[in-house]
């Protein structure tokens, strides 16, 4: 009956990490549809998700601090209740404004239920089970990470994206009965119950300010004095944090955690892979959607198998790690990530998907093994101070990736910005040497220079719009026939020109012949009969029909030849773009791969060595 127990409160735990993992993928499908209902930009949207994302950096060892002081359970239920009474007020929220501001408390909600799971489920099953709790702790977290964006498309298609914030109301509620009845409460007896609030407020500025300024570096400037000065700030208050746990008595942490290497070297594992993370969930996903113009569900079916294979792999490098080490399997996993970003990087536009399926499912093996370092963080802790360090690791997580945002996009947008600043000075030199009318090349180059107008397409509809409208316009000019060039390029239809050109040329020279023996034969009065006049002039006639069909026949292969011209430019320019589109999102994935292999040599340390 025990095991029964201690199972459904597990599932109470699961539910309650499935739910906050969930939110956090869930939601960013849905943010067109918020956009629209709002009629909001996208800039403002997107505070939805920075909202969460700082409740959630900014609180979360707050939250696994005050729950070993006062029982985790207490902190358990009040998070489940703030994140399911603030979801319920999300989907009833009168403005985008209050939106956010709903989102915060959520997210502050989510930031207590996250690192309290794991020290939960080791007070239910034992510290002797961590491998086998992280395991199914990575496993949830994998498969909501792999369900959000596929049940958000669901669920925008048959509901409304009010229901993306209401389904976590009746996953809220179960989670609360569940572990309210059933999970014992349980703290750190050697925890002292007076709070730092010095360290608290502290940490908070200080995670606040590194946060808002890598979440939003590309909205301001990175150069801007408002994420300057956010960047600046967050570098001071943890400064003045670290000397204030150095001097007070009762620590909000013990910095002599740090000192325990496998603990510190696990934590910056963590950190490093929630980086890399940014490639498939992020970087991936754009050139997904505003490259090759894929819906935002059928792209979340593409990346989906990166937590799916995740939710495999943590379990199968729990087993490893029992035979070989957890540093040799967060090593080896580092290694896989970084080989599986340089296969990342090979991708083409014209790449079949299977391809890129399996090339992210390596991605997931890798990110599957690293992730052992959360248990090769909190083996070596006392069982008291698991709690903390769980708050810990987590933090490093929403720091690594919120860091990857603001590095790997900026440099993908520095390369972008470069990509398209060659593709257009190619397409405007390429228009200028083919052999177009002038009418056309003047159309063509306009439309070039306004499609690259913008230096930043905000979506693939856009970007796909106006190259639709530089086509229809191109070939709209292609038709006239005002000033048509001979064909160059093309044998067959350059030999076909100038034989009807040769055509046309002697019908009217055989026009104008039959004209000067006419008036040769006016000059001499030489009798011409009504019969000799008819004839000649049906012949002149003829001649000249003749000469005007072969005309319009000499036009119409030159325009032939110019379509097929023209063709051939928009092929050249269009295969110019996709080459230094992927070139700029592979440089993204080189760099990435190169700062994962760099550290990988981290990971040796994560694991305390046996004597």
């Amino acid at each position: 009956m025990e095991k029964i127990i201690r199972k459904i409160s597990f599932i109470g735990l699961s539910i309650a990490m499935f739910m906050g993992i969930l939110d956090s993928t869930i939601v960013n499908i849905a943010l067109p549809s918020i956009m629209n209902h709002f009629s909001a930009n996208l800039t403002d949207t997107s505070w939805i998700v920075t909202t969460y994302v700082l409740a959630l950096a900014i609180f979360t060892v707050t939250s696994a601090k005050l729950a070993d002081q006062y029982g985790r359970k207490k902190l358990m239920l009040l998070g489940l209740t703030l994140f399911g009474g603030f979801s319920a007020a999300c989907m009833f929220a009168p403005s985008l404004f209050w939106l956010s501001v709903f989102r915060f408390v959520q997210g502050v909600g989510g930031a207590i239920i996250t690192p309290v799971v794991l020290p939960m489920g080791i007070e239910i099953f034992g510290k002797e089970k961590l491998p086998l709790i992280t395991s199914a702790v990575g496993a949830i977290s994998a498969l909501a990470a792999a369900s959000g964006p596929p049940l958000g498309g669901v669920i925008l298609r048959y509901f409304s994206w009010h229901w993306i914030f209401g389904l976590n109301v009746p996953l809220a509620l179960s989670s609360f009965l569940l572990i309210s009845v059933l999970v014992k409460e349980t703290r750190d007896e050697t925890s002292s119950k007076k709070i730092d609030w010095l360290g608290i407020l502290s940490l908070s500025l200080a995670l606040f300010g590194i946060t808002f300024g890598l979440l939003k570096g590309r909205d301001y400037g990175w150069s801007s004095l408002v994420i300057s000065g956010s960047l600046l700030c967050g570098a001071i208050m943890i400064i003045v944090f670290i000397l204030i746990e150095k001097r007070i008595s009762t620590p909000m942490i013990d910095l002599k955690l740090f000192k325990i290497f496998p603990f510190t070297a696990s934590c910056l594992v963590y950190f490093i892979i929630a980086i890399a993370l940014i490639c498939p969930s992020l970087i991936m996903n754009y050139f997904l959607q505003n490259v090759l113009n894929y819906s935002a569900l059928s792209a979340a079916l593409v990346i989906a198998p990166v937590s799916l294979t995740v939710a495999v792999a943590m379990p199968l490098g729990t087993k490893l790690a029992a035979k070989v080490g957890a540093a040799a399997v967060n090593f080896s996993g580092m290694l896989i990530v970084g080989l599986s970003l340089l296969l990342l990087a090979l991708i083409k536009t014209n790449t079949p998907k299977i391809i890129m399926i399996i090339f992210l499912i390596v991605h997931g093996l890798g990110f599957g093994f690293a992730n052992q370092s959360i248990v090769s963080a909190i083996k070596p802790l006392p069982k008291s101070k698991s709690g903390l360090g769980s708050g810990i690791v987590n933090t490093g997580r929403q720091l690594g990736m919120c860091l990857g945002i603001a590095i790997l996009v900026t440099i993908l947008n520095v390369h972008l910005d470069n990509a398209k600043q060659n593709v257009k000075t190619d397409a405007l030199q390429t228009i200028s040497r083919k052999t177009l009318s002038p009418d056309v090349k003047r159309t063509a180059s306009n439309q070039v220079r306004r499609v690259f107008r913008q230096k930043e397409q905000t979506n693939s509809k856009s970007g796909k719009k106006q190259m639709q409208e530089l086509r229809r316009n191109v070939k709209e000019a292609a038709t006239k026939t005002e000033r048509l060039p001979r064909p160059v390029e093309n044998e067959y239809l350059k030999k076909m020109y100038d034989g009807s050109h040769k055509l046309s040329q002697s019908s009217e020279q055989v026009a104008e012949r039959i004209n000067e023996l006419s008036r040769i034969r006016q000059t001499n009065d030489v009798k011409t009969t009504s019969s000799m006049v008819n004839a000649q002039h049906h012949i002149t006639s003829a001649v000249s029909e003749i000469s005007a069909g072969q005309a319009k026949i000499t036009q119409a292969i030159a325009l032939v030849a110019q379509t097929e011209e023209l063709k051939e430019t928009l092929r050249h320019i269009e295969h110019t773009k996709n080459t230094k589109i992927t070139e700029a999102f592979s440089k993204t994935y080189i760099f990435a791969a190169a700062f994962v292999l760099f550290c990988s040599p981290i990971a040796l340390w994560s694991e305390k060595k046996l004597r």
